[in-house]
């Protein structure tokens, strides 16, 4: 089975990880373009005597100037809470552990930060933004009846996004009620007609909003 985790950055490793023989490489987004100040390495790793050797893929970047913000990292040596990443010098590092092969040490670290298709975000939003975050009772039934409609909620919003412009295709709930439903709007009747009467500069954005929403077609099954 393959695996990719993010590593604990003990003390042990530091010596390894500022070896001025490591070879260091520029980490590479999707494109191949450099991202900049980023580097990594990788070094074979095991855990006990009789543990499995397996790849540790070490991500560098450059944090000098951020000392001068009171953000009171000690930058000579500095673990910290969660052990995920260690400051050492002009540099934070952190660590994946991997059994993958195949991938350079940049495709291993964008294939991490994935994480499940950015499930993590969407479990995020749901918490966040549709009340998922705490169960309103102790009772199981009536808990799981709140999240169905949590979830609910959240699918309709991304069935919804979909019929929206552009600009909404990622963004949160929070920024929709803000660009889209506190608009101040007059919705009158004449002639026979449903009309929508606001200010001026939010004219175009309603007119595209409406038009998508007319368009759309449901799929019957």
């Amino acid at each position: 089975m393959g695996f990719t985790i993010r590593a604990k950055m003990c003390k042990s490793l530091k010596d390894i990880i500022i070896d001025k023989n490591n070879n260091w490489q520029a980490l590479r987004n999707k494109d191949g373009k450099t991202i900049k100040p980023q580097e990594t390495f990788r070094m074979q790793y095991f855990i006990g005597k009789d543990g499995s050797v397996f790849d540790l893929v070490v991500q560098r970047k450059l944090i000098k100037g951020q000392t001068e913000t009171g953000l009171g990292i000690d930058m000579n040596n500095a673990i910290n809470d969660s052990d995920q990443s260690l400051a050492i010098g002009e540099y934070i590092y952190r660590a994946i552990a991997t059994n993958l092969e195949g991938l350079t040490d940049s495709e291993i670290i964008h294939f991490y930060n994935q994480r499940g298709e950015d499930s993590e975000n969407r479990i995020k939003k749901l918490k966040n933004d549709f009340g998922a975050r705490q169960m309103p009772c102790s009772d199981f039934s009536a808990n799981a009846l709140y999240f169905d409609i949590c979830s609910l909620s959240y699918n309709l919003f991304a069935l919804m996004r979909q019929l929206l412009p552009l600009e909404f295709a990622n963004k949160r709930a929070k920024y929709v009620r803000h660009r889209l439903y506190s608009i101040a709007a007059k919705v009158i009747q004449h002639a026979g007609q449903v009309i929508v009467k606001c200010q001026a500069q939010y004219y175009d954005l309603l007119n595209q909003v409406l038009n998508s929403i007319k368009a759309f077609r449901p799929v019957l099954t």
